[in-house]
């Protein structure tokens, strides 16, 4: 079952489904790229705020998504991949 992410789903530790909301992404998908997106964030020291960077840190994992990759390593690869960081 699909379905289109709402307000942030359980679990989801930042606020990024703004960006993701009319993508269709099945639950676990979701989680899998808010945790993406969190260990991304980590290593570029982003912390928790707000801002642009993080939107681009979210795009990066929304296009990783996109692609269709599911595995948690590969995604984070994928993300550091799009941003052009090793």
């Amino acid at each position: 079952m699909r379905i289109v992410a709402p307000l942030p789903y359980k679990g989801q530790r930042m606020r990024i489904y703004h960006l993701f909301r009319d993508a269709p992404f099945d639950a676990d998908h979701i989680e899998l790229m808010s945790s993406a997106f969190e260990d991304v964030s980590k290593q570029l020291r982003l912390g928790r705020r707000e801002d642009a960077i993080r939107d681009i840190v979210a795009k990066a994992i929304l296009e990783c998504a996109q692609r269709g990759i599911r595995d948690p390593i590969e995604m984070r690869k994928c993300a550091r991949g799009v941003l052009q960081i090793a």
